[in-house]
């Protein structure tokens, strides 16, 4: 088991007799090989890999790239396919996949020392390869695109030279027929599967011993917090071909707390590799690592060598976080779903499914956006469903407290397991094997989903779990995520993926509803007008066509077109006229719908709901279905109801029954709270009903604090103004609903994706507001650190007319673009006569790309204008 789940270690091993290991240390480095590469297809090329791993090999006509690259990634780099994303152009691409690739490099080894071993690493290879190194092929079939491959190349490096390293890719197969990566119905499949060397490519140095996978798992006295019991696992790798003695040496640290040294020593026979497991160590009074909302995401650090020889042989760390995700279950309408703990308090995940670029071109400012994204939104968790291997976003997630939900990928070979072949089963458990090890040690990861839709068989299933027992796996997993295929699964998988009205969310006789824990359900979300021109030409925005629907979904599925989204905008806020109109609606519709779902799903926390995952985070491309946000990373209404729905404390409405609650996400209780209901008629604003209550909101959980009667006199569209205010008079939550007299309301026709509307809320007096040319704006910025803070004040000064759904945006120069990415403490703002508020943005000086900073306020019915920022 161990020689089919560990990383490969070729046999090109470095003879060391046991007794004579030089005590002068080894030189240990870790190199990443990123520049120097050339890219061509394998087709008309006769040169063996033993050729063109020589150094001196022209790569004349070559494709040049930098690494990590899949092929297109490094195709379109070389413009010979060019702006694949705007319009339909994608379609231009060929097959790539009918082809084998040659990535190809030279790089400099570091000169070497007494007892010194080169290892040639690569986190992320698609789909199969062979590899050469200086002539000498190290593996004939290097498969698996989530395997981590490693080889001893101690005796075919060129020490202190310059070495030549040859891969010939083979792509995965297309519809997902391969244990690859795989984008299922959400876009376009990418025309090369994203063949190539998606991960990491490193080459190091140790001595005769290395060292790998360094690992605390931290067990706490449940419900006590008060200790901790870590245990400190590190595998051990004897590189020689003869038996040696080394003393393995770890320290756990962190920074106002006692050091805790471990030492063990241990003989490995050759070539073992070896997992060397300490005592657990008993920690009092630990400084816990908790997620967004409920602490600070505390880190400890692991420092582990080996010596060999009396001379260090090799060295690794890790941060970790001291804390404990436990799982439990309950049952609401006659299902069992699963509910989770961190460090012995109820959570409520709430995340979105995250997805990398289509050509998984990714950075650390790409990283970090994402993740300040999540937070921004009051979001706490990631879904990874298949998308494994970005491992800089588990380091982010793990400094800031968001929760990582890593797992496999529906609707593809992952599922279709019964008629595996022999080697895609020992494909599937190494890749199992490469990414625990990967997510294991972080502290965001709180659950592994070994299936999605649909759980794998019975035996692939012993497999996996055999798998994490053997990696001491510390967090709750889960068979799959669906009840409709294992009525034990623990969340259900029941739609929608098209858009419904709010209502439905709250309904929980529906399905999809807020009830149990869901692993997805989401809808179209439209991005803003100023993306759409990025990648649609004039024609194509308006009316909606083909190349409209190419940005969906993938063609042939029932998400390749927005129709249902389309039909309810115009049915409820009248019939878009435009492509301005249609956007300035669908943020509307975006923001009601996001804030809807997330705060029904809030408000029955623990007693009907556990966990949701909005369906998607982000998009792999410019896509006008399934995001909080664009590819752009352009903020819109989706992203700004879901802030406002996740709010520390929060006031929400029930568009089932009228009820009001209030949601407390954080671990401490607030009490002297008031809470205030407010109808009013459109367009005049005309006050009809209103109402206070005491609250105190109790940590960590929802309450029930009032509930709308049926109000006469209301306009067919009006507003409910929700506000919470503490003893002070300072405003806690502010949230304004608009809604009608003739609600949504849904029909008994239910599928999959969708249930379908029977009856439109009536939301067209919003047409009718009067235009509001007085709201009158300020803004000014401090930079400090490349960093730009602008603080904007909004102030309507009409004696009568509101200022409805108004978009402050900081734009690069007068009229430009908004500066992105960035965040704001609140949008979408609508302010009643008289009143002000204040509002800040944070971006980074560069993203303003020279430009000076300007304020650019929109709104529903205020007039478009710019200022500059002071």
């Amino acid at each position: 088991m161990r020689r089919l789940l560990a990383i490969l270690v070729s046999t090109l091993t470095l003879v060391l007799a046991i007794g004579v290991v030089d005590a002068r240390a080894a030189t240990v480095t870790s190199t990443e090989l990123t520049s120097g590469w050339a890219l061509r297809s394998a087709t008309g090329l006769s040169d063996t890999g033993a050729t063109v791993s020589q150094v001196g090999y022209s790569t004349s006509g070559w494709n040049p790239v930098s690494l990590p690259s899949t092929v297109l990634a490094g195709l379109v780099a070389n413009n010979v396919y060019q702006n694949i994303f705007f319009g339909q152009n994608l379609k231009n691409v060929p097959d790539l996949t009918g082809q084998d690739w040659w990535f190809r490099g030279e790089f400099t080894a570091a000169a070497t020392s007494p007892g010194q071993v080169y290892w040639l690493r690569f986190k992320g290879i698609s789909y199969r390869a062979q590899i050469w190194l200086n002539g000498t092929q190290l593996d004939a079939n290097a498969v698996g695109t989530m395997v981590g491959h490693e080889y001893n190349v101690t005796g075919v490096i060129h020490p202190g030279a310059v070495n030549a390293l040859a891969i010939r890719v083979t792509p995965p197969a297309h519809d997902c027929k391969d244990l690859s990566f795989c984008t299922v119905d959400w876009n376009p499949e990418a025309p090369d599967m994203n063949a190539g060397l998606w991960g990491k490519t490193l080459v190091d140095t140790t001595g005769p011993v290395a060292l790998r996978d360094p690992y605390v798992k931290t067990v706490l006295p449940l419900p006590a917090t008060n200790a901790a019991d870590l245990t400190v696992y590190v595998d051990a790798v004897n590189a020689t071909a003869a038996p040696i003695t080394t003393t393995v040496n770890a320290t756990i640290s962190k920074a106002g707390q006692p050091s805790i040294p471990l030492s063990q020593t241990v003989t490995l026979n050759a070539n073992e590799r070896r997992e060397v497991a300490f005592s657990p160590v008993h920690v009092t009074n630990p400084v816990l690592w908790w997620p967004y909302q409920f602490g600070s995401p505390e880190l400890y650090q692991l420092s582990v060598s080996a010596t060999a020889g009396g001379a260090i042989s090799d060295t690794k760390g890790i941060d970790f976080g001291i804390r404990q995700f436990t799982d439990y279950r309950t049952t609401v309408n006659g299902t069992s779903f699963a509910g989770y703990k961190v460090n012995g308090q109820n959570i409520m995940f709430r995340g979105g499914g995250y997805m990398w670029d289509m050509l998984q071109r990714w950075d650390t400012k790409t990283n970090a956006a994402h993740i300040k994204y999540v937070k921004d939104m009051g979001l706490n968790t990631i879904r990874l469903e298949g998308t494994l291997g970005n491992e800089e976003l588990y380091d982010l997630a793990d400094k800031a407290g968001i929760m990582v939900m890593p797992g496999f990928v529906c609707c593809s070979a992952w599922e279709n397991d019964s008629g595996w072949s022999a080697e895609q089963a020992q494909v599937a458990l190494a890749s199992l094997d490469t990414q625990m090890r990967a997510t294991r040690a972080h502290a965001s990861t709180f659950l592994w989903t070994y299936g999605s839709d649909q759980p794998p068989t019975a035996a692939h299933l012993t497999a996996y779990k055999n798998v994490a027992t053997a990696l001491h796996w510390q967090n709750p997993t889960l068979d799959n995520v669906a009840t409709w295929s294992n009525a034990n699964a623990g969340m259900k998988m029941d739609g929608p993926y098209v858009w419904e009205p709010p209502v439905l969310w709250w309904d929980t006789t529906k399905a999809g509803s807020a009830f149990g824990t869901t692993g997805e359900e989401g809808a179209e979300s439209p991005p803003p007008l100023e993306s759409v021109q990025r990648f649609l030409a004039p024609a194509d925005q308006w009316p909606i066509g083909t190349a409209w629907n190419y940005h969906a979904g993938k063609a042939g599925s029932v998400f390749d077109n927005t129709t249902p989204f389309t039909a309810g905008l115009n049915s409820r806020y009248g019939t878009a006229t435009g492509a301005a109109d249609y956007s300035r609606k669908t943020e509307l519709q975006n923001y009601e719908n996001t804030r809807a779902f997330f705060e029904a799903w809030n408000s029955h926390e623990y007693t009907q709901s556990f966990g949701t995952i909005f369906w998607m985070l982000n998009s792999a491309w410019p896509s006008v279905h399934w995001n909080l946000y664009d590819y752009y990373f352009k903020p819109g209404g989706g992203y700004f109801g879901s802030k406002k729905a996740n709010e520390p404390v929060h006031i929400a409405y029930d568009y089932a029954t009228k009820k009001v609650f209030v949601v407390n996400s954080t671990l401490t209780a607030r009490s002297g709270l008031t809470a205030t209901a407010t109808l009013y008629n459109t367009p005049d604003l005309a006050q009809k009903y209103t109402t206070s209550v005491p609250v105190t909101a109790a940590a960590n959980s929802s309450t029930q604090v009032l509930t709308i009667p049926a109000v006469t006199g209301l306009s067919t569209t009006y507003f409910i103004r929700l506000q919470v205010k503490d003893a002070s008079g300072a405003t806690v939550s502010n949230n304004l609903y608009w809604y009608s007299t003739t609600a949504d309301t849904l029909g008994n026709k239910s599928n999959w994706y969708r249930t379908t509307p029977k009856n439109s809320a009536n939301l067209t007096g919003l047409n009718s507001l009067p235009a509001n040319p007085n709201l009158n704006a300020t803004a000014s910025r401090v930079t400090s650190g490349g960093q730009e803070t602008v603080t904007i004040t909004l102030t309507n000064t009409s004696a009568t007319n509101l200022a409805f759904f108004v978009r402050p945006e900081i734009t690069a120069g007068n009229g430009g673009t908004e500066v992105v990415p960035v965040t704001y403490t609140d949008n979408y703002i609508s302010l009643w006569p008289g009143e002000s508020t204040t509002v800040t943005a944070a971006y980074q000086t560069a993203d303003l790309g020279g430009q000076a900073p300007y304020l650019r306020l929109r709104g529903y019915n205020i007039p478009t204008s710019s200022v500059p920022v002071s």
